[in-house]
């Protein structure tokens, strides 16, 4: 009975022997973790993700700032450029006379105004003849400068409120803008009286044209500081708001 029990024993620690020296399958191998991965990953935490380093965007109203800032700059360049051209042409140069039309004693005879409106239409008729050739000619050759440079600058404007007929002369010089029109408001008054006169009208009925005003010192007329202003400005609020409207809308675009 006791060899029995024994062998018993023995049979038992063979088989627990045996079982313990086979090999592990691939089953319980990948079931079972080994253990020093698993020691090492209670030991060693996880690192933190890192966070995606972003650049400091630019204030909305900063940006906005500087388009505006060298829109102005860029208008003003551009206009106060354009103003100094305008101020750098050719200037224009005018002198003028005055004359007055008369007839006295016709005048003094009438007991209406028929007489002065006469006289007040007759002073167009000779308005139109001073920048004709026959006026002018006569003007250029007493000067000695060609005639269509006189004809050119002379001009004749009539007076809605008086007798007065102004004739005047603008040229890119100021002695020759004065020596025409004083030389041409004095050929009127004689050609006005030699027309009569070839006509036989006589003296007492003549019409006359008197020097009230002789040709004075020629002003500058153009370009004028007005229009200097005028074109400057212009150009500074188109060009700045162009400018500022194309940044603006590319940024948008952006």
């Amino acid at each position: 009975m006791a060899d029995d029990q024994g062998g018993a024993r023995t049979t038992r620690v063979r088989r627990l022997r045996a079982k313990s020296e086979t090999p592990p399958t691939a089953e319980s191998a990948a079931a079972e973790p080994p253990a020093a991965e698993a020691t090492a990953a209670e030991v060693e935490p996880p690192e933190p993700p890192t966070r995606p380093t972003s650049r400091r965007r630019p204030r909305p109203w900063l940006r906005t700032a500087v388009i505006i800032l060298v829109a102005l700059f860029v208008g003003a360049v551009v206009g106060g450029g354009s103003a100094y051209g305008i101020h750098r042409s050719t200037k224009t140069f005018q002198s003028q006379a005055l004359l007055e039309i008369d007839q006295p004693q016709a005048i003094a005879a009438s007991g209406d105004e028929g007489v002065v409106a006469k006289l007040g239409r007759l002073r167009f008729k000779y308005a139109g003849l001073v920048r004709t050739q026959v006026f002018s000619g006569p003007v250029a050759q007493q000067l000695g400068l060609p005639q269509g440079l006189v004809a050119s600058s002379l001009y004749a404007l009539a007076d809605q409120q008086s007798l007065l007929l102004a004739i005047g002369a603008r040229t890119h010089n100021a002695d020759q803008a004065r020596l025409i029109a004083q030389a041409a408001s004095q050929y009127l008054t004689s050609y006005v009286r030699d027309e009569q006169n070839r006509n036989s009208i006589p003296e007492a009925q003549q019409v006359t044209f008197s020097i009230a005003t002789p040709a004075g010192a020629a002003r500058q007329v153009a370009p004028t500081r007005r229009r200097e202003v005028l074109v400057g400005a212009f150009v500074f609020i188109f060009v700045t708001g162009l400018v500022a409207g194309l940044a603006l809308v590319g940024r948008r675009d952006s």
